[in-house]
């Protein structure tokens, strides 16, 4: 009989892994919202019913509160009174009771609209709104269930019985606090993101969370799941050979947490004692919030793109000042690794005019840009320079192919420094480093390390430019292993330059967030690595059952022709 297991993926905001029964929670009511006419007459009894049910919704955001209190830390409370306070702006309100008046409208249809053009109008406004939308609709849904009574609702009566896998199509802050803790095993949605509030909750619970998952028609009420929030993956109705490899799989990871938890606020390192930098990656500032909980050793990457996509000018010097500056504060005295615009195919405001490319990943990228916006560059550094001197920050250079491109971004470095003396702006002296991630990099490592402070190895777009393969096409990407032994061949003569020259090197990209790839790099010699903040304790666990390093693994891979050979090697 063939199997009909089905494998979905998706992204791990939560690691873990976990076998059960899928059980799928459901706020229709909310997607459909009743739209209707109403006669003048009734305007006065549709603004009466508007007010009733937000005094049911605030009644019920106090209950949360007081919940949240009892359930959470701090920030929980502050979550929803933040709900509480949206709910209660006055000029929202006004929105609403303006429609109901002028549209004739029901009070349901008038809440939907006013709140879809105040989400339009914030996300103008705000640029990293997208992290908190799901917590202006939980306070839209709040709302809506008030006018009927009815709320979200399990598919199926498990839920409300055992633990199990919900599986839902966003998740929110209401829907978290309202689950009990120990009927909890995952959550697995479709919409969510890193940062969301609801995110940050459902993490406490200390559950894979997996988001970006295609749920439709592939997951059913009671079907039989395992969730492997390490690579984001959602087994549904598994066979028994890979059932069984992942009772064993729990079982191993049970008996690591319980060591892993009595060690939680120790430094990273191995069985041995090999002190190992983690780091985290933020590409949101929303993200230092994630780390509050984790022992970490600073920021290895602070991608700064979100202060420029989706705006219609770029930020000023000043906007951006603010924001490194806060950034640096919440890492408290930790390193933060800040690195300019990397501009790029998939990350280029509306505002960056290029001349046409035929192939824009090989065209004006990392120094080649500085041409083309180097007013742009010189006011982000200016502002780099500026928040360094409220916290440890350093700058890195991106998409670097040779010293020429070092060169033109260290004269940019010395540029802004000029510039902040004559207007008489504090500013403070910063490590300056570079990201390798071109073969030339690679390749003319020995000469490059010898004019800067640090380098980062990028080994995604390493590994792009070394297989000429996209990242962004699965197409082609599906053909190599992202260990392929070219890679690791580049990565050799990376680690022998920094230890000759003495420069530490970060590891950061996919490669550095698989946990079983660990005993290969530190081979190699790599001691630093910057993952997502999700990942770091998953990887801090299992460098402290790190026993043995094997100095045949380089020699394996080598040899390693296909995929699958790969996976063999590293157990997977």
């Amino acid at each position: 009989m063939p199997s009909r297991m089905k494998i979905l993926k998706g992204q791990t905001a939560s690691p873990g892994l976990v076998m059960g029964m899928a059980c799928l929670y459901s706020e229709k009511e909310a997607d459909q919202v009743p739209h209707y006419a109403v006669d003048k007459d009734r305007v006065e009894t549709e603004i009466l019913r508007l007010n009733e049910a937000i005094e049911k919704a605030r009644d019920t955001m106090k209950d949360m509160i007081k919940a949240s209190r009892e359930l959470f830390d701090k920030r929980a409370s502050e979550i929803f009174s933040a709900h509480l306070m949206i709910l209660d702006d006055p000029v929202l309100y006004d929105k609403i009771a303006t429609l109901i008046k002028t549209k004739l409208i029901n009070a349901e249809h008038a809440v939907d609209d006013a709140f879809e053009e105040y989400i339009r109008s914030y996300e103008m406004s705000d640029l990293h709104f997208s992290e908190l939308a799901h917590d202006t609709m939980d306070v839209k849904n709040r709302i809506i269930f008030s006018f009927s009574g009815l709320s979200g609702r399990f598919e199926c009566p498990t839920g409300e019985r055992q633990p199990v896998v919900i599986v839902s199509k966003r998740l929110t802050p209401s829907l978290v606090i309202a689950m009990p803790k120990k009927n909890i095993l995952a959550f697995i949605t479709e919409e969510g993101g890193f940062t969301t509030h609801a995110t940050i909750l459902a993490r406490s619970y200390n559950v894979p969370v997996i988001f970006g998952v295609d749920i439709e028609d592939n997951i059913n009420c009671a079907d039989r799941v395992i969730i492997d929030g390490f690579h984001g993956k959602v087994f549904v109705e598994p066979d028994k050979k890979t059932e069984k490899l992942y009772a064993k799989k729990i079982e191993e990871l049970n008996k690591k947490k319980a060591v892993c938890e009595v060690r939680k606020e120790e430094p990273s390192q191995t069985k041995k004692g090999a002190r190992i930098k983690l780091k985290a990656n933020i590409s949101l500032p929303g993200e230092m919030e994630l780390l509050k909980s984790i022992h970490y050793d600073g920021v290895g990457l602070l991608r700064t793109e979100f202060l420029f996509i989706e705006k219609e000018l770029p930020p000023t010097e000043d906007e951006q000042f603010r924001m490194y500056r806060h950034i640096a504060e919440e890492a408290d005295g930790r390193e933060v690794t800040l690195r300019l615009l990397d501009i790029g195919c998939d990350k280029m405001p509306g505002y960056l005019h290029l001349p046409p490319q035929d192939n824009p990943d090989l065209g004006i990228r990392g120094a080649r840009a500085l041409d083309f916006f180097y007013g742009i560059y010189l006011a982000q550094t200016k502002a780099a320079l500026r928040a360094a001197k409220h916290g440890n920050i350093r700058i890195l250079f991106p998409m670097v192919s040779d010293l020429n491109d070092i060169n033109e971004f260290k004269d940019l470095a010395s540029k802004a420094r000029s510039a902040l003396k004559r207007e008489k702006k504090a500013f403070k002296e910063v490590p300056q480093g570079i990201m390798i991630e071109t073969p030339s990099a690679a390749l003319l490592s020995d000469v490059i390390l010898k004019n800067v402070d640090f380098a980062n190895i990028g080994s995604n777009d390493l590994l792009q430019y070394t297989l000429a393969a996209s990242r962004g096409n699965p197409t082609v990407e599906r053909r190599y292993h992202i260990m392929h032994p070219a890679l690791i061949k580049l990565m050799e003569i990376i680690v022998a330059s920094g230890k000759r020259n003495k420069k530490e090197l970060c590891l950061c990209g996919e490669i550095a967030s698989f946990a079983e790839f660990y005993p290969f790099f530190l081979s190699l010699g790599i001691e630093s690595f910057s993952v997502a903040a999700s990942k770091i304790d998953h990887i801090k666990c299992d460098l402290l059952h790190l026993k043995r390093i094997s100095p045949s693994l380089t020699n394996k891979l080598y040899r390693s022709v296909t995929i699958e050979e790969i996976d063999r090697i590293f157990g997977k």
